[in-house]
């Protein structure tokens, strides 16, 4: 398993020193592509001060916790929203502490780490981690196909940001020397193209009222589950954005020009 194609995601991290030590543990288990989406206007500035003027105001917290993941750290970029983060991916691995309608799938990441790691083989794999103090929100967890959880003891389950990332990492790598007895994996979709498909899906069951236009997103939350679970391949992704537009032009004009073709004896396609 190739750790050094997993990306870790970081998604509005509050404290530099978190970052600093998240990239740390990157490095000691030989993970090396750490990704910075939104991160607290201290270590935002500094990062930019760091890189125009040469100063380490605030960047020198996430400098000193690193230690020798330093060239990690320097070479994390920082990411305006989490899609142009996971823009090349092709899987999205989302983490949570908690339970929930929309979190009922989540597997240890231990349950997980060796199939991850087959389809690792094939696939770009994003692991994503929340913010401290609230984790990721359903929002979020709409754009990850699997979720992983890390048990910890019931009367506090909530980790440290390093500490998850550190324990997730251990797992990968530890998964990389077990044993496989997977079938071949084979590369999905890529996470852009699978979004405009569920966009277009989410269009088409609105037009023909399976979904209520003013909350389609409860429902669609579970097709995502479903398809995320399938990992969709490229050919097959063309085949539901086929049957999204075919249920779309079916509901907006195309019942009277089949009822036509059929009644003609003409060929539908």
């Amino acid at each position: 398993m190739p750790l050094r194609d997993f990306a870790f995601v970081l998604f509005k991290p509050k404290s530099p020193g978190n970052i600093g030590a998240a990239a740390r543990a990157l490095k000691n288990m030989g993970c090396h592509d750490l990704r910075i989406v939104q991160p607290g206007a201290p270590y935002s500035a500094a990062y930019a001060e760091r890189t125009q003027l040469g100063r380490r105001f605030g960047f020198d917290d996430a400098a000193t916790m690193a230690v020798h993941g330093r060239d990690i750290l320097d070479d994390a970029p920082i990411h305006a929203d989490l899609s142009s983060a996971l823009a090349d991916r092709t899987i999205v691995v989302g983490t949570t502490a908690r339970a929930g309608f929309y979190r009922n799938e989540a597997k240890s990441i231990r349950e997980v780490a060796v199939e991850l790691g087959s389809l690792s083989d094939v696939n770009r794999i994003a692991v994503v981690f929340g913010p401290e103090d609230c984790g990721l929100t359903n929002q979020e967890l709409k754009l990850c196909q699997r979720l992983i959880t890390i048990p910890t003891a019931p009367e506090y389950p909530s980790l440290n940001l390093a500490q998850a990332v550190m324990i997730t990492a251990y797992e990968l790598m530890l998964a990389a020397g077990a044993p496989r007895q997977l079938p071949s994996a084979q590369q999905w979709a890529p996470i852009p193209e699978m979004e405009a498909m569920l966009a277009r899906m989410t269009k088409a069951l609105v037009a023909i009222g399976f979904l209520p236009e003013d909350n389609p997103d409860h429902i669609m939350f579970a097709l995502r589950a479903v398809l995320g679970r399938a990992g969709l391949k490229p050919r097959e992704l063309h085949i539901i954005n086929g049957i999204a537009s075919q249920i779309l032009w079916y509901a907006q004009s195309g019942y009277d020009t089949l009822a036509r073709k059929r009644a003609e004896g003409k060929k539908i396609k």
